[in-house]
């Protein structure tokens, strides 16, 4: 199609309905010809930008044609921390016309406003990969995206002498949650990331309690598994499930203790927190169950397929330096 005069513009995060069409406009950008993608709620985002969590601040843009037709939407994240975040989607109609462009300078523009050197971006297709690329960012990590039908079971798992599996929603229990901050750290430590820039931090509990609280006002539901020996934790699970339903529940972290690994405990977590979704109403709405999985971690492929989940495709995560 031909467009007129394309224009990039912020979006007031206090502006309900605005905010929710740019999110529909990334939803729609993004997820187009993909299966079983989860995305975030409009009351969600909504919550998100009203109450970011300390230090992050975050902007919205969105491309508008002429006759105020969205045309793409980007969504740029600046973290004290943490390398800035840009996420650009361009509707179908609207692509190779220069609004990925267009968007990218306006974040750009942003970023440079904040004294942000260091940018990451993500994709899932060739054409994101090129595009972000010709503005002088690389490939530095890939995941694959896997799902798992909800409804399927998830099969018999064989014990681990001397573990058990404790299961629960939401709230980490008082008398684990110094465990579970334990476990986290280990995580944020051991996540594999390829050649992006992280900063790995120590989760304490007044982290574990901010974040849960954080979840449950964006809606979610923590489905949470921990495997303990001894008296000690040494590995977790947890699922997010849409509180008011939704068509995808995602599998987030996964970590068994690098001295406790081998023996089967990650399987006996991640089998008991699918098993945990039947008790959970608002997974009942649910088609999918997706993960991401660096695709050079073997053994953690290796469990996911043996659990049913299949490649949906590659996420590209991309790093670069602003000029």
């Amino acid at each position: 199609m031909t467009i007129g005069a394309v224009s990039i513009g912020a979006v007031d995060a206090a502006d309900a309905a605005a905010l929710a069409r740019w999110n529909g406009v990334m939803r729609a950008a993004v997820v187009d010809g993909r299966d079983g993608v989860w995305w975030s709620s409009d009351d969600a985002v909504a919550e998100q930008f009203a109450h970011p969590r300390a230090g992050r601040r975050r902007f919205a843009l969105i491309a508008t044609d002429d006759d105020g037709s969205p045309a793409g939407a980007a969504d740029v994240g600046i973290d004290v921390e943490e390398p800035a975040e840009v996420t650009i989607g361009v509707l179908p109609a609207y692509r190779r016309q220069g609004v990925g462009t267009m968007l990218w300078e306006g974040a750009r523009s942003l970023l440079s406003r904040h004294a942000v050197a260091v940018v990451q971006s993500e994709t899932a297709s060739d054409a994101g990969v090129a595009f972000a690329e010709s503005h002088g960012l690389t490939v530095a990590n890939r995941e694959y995206r896997m799902l798992r039908p909800r409804r399927d079971p998830a099969g018999s798992v064989t014990a681990v002498p001397d573990v058990e599996v404790r299961t629960w929603s939401d709230r980490v229990p008082d008398d684990l949650v110094e465990a579970w901050a334990a476990l986290k750290t280990g995580m944020g430590e051991a996540v594999p990331v390829g050649d992006l820039t992280r900063r790995a931090s120590a989760t304490d509990v007044q982290r574990v309690r901010e974040h849960e609280r954080r979840m449950a006002a964006q809606g979610w539901i923590l489905v949470r598994s921990m495997a303990i020996l001894d008296d000690v934790g040494v590995g977790y699970t947890e699922l997010f499930v849409v509180a008011a339903g939704a068509d995808v529940i995602v599998q987030e972290d996964t970590f068994v203790d690098a001295e406790q690994r081998g023996r089967g405990i990650a399987r006996l977590l991640k089998a008991a927190n699918l098993r945990a979704l039947d008790a959970v109403p608002a997974a009942a709405r649910s088609r999918w169950v997706q993960t991401w999985t660096a695709i050079d971690n073997t053994p953690m492929l290796t469990l996911n397929r043996s659990l049913g989940f299949q490649v949906a495709d590659t996420l590209f995560e991309l790093e670069g330096r602003l000029s």
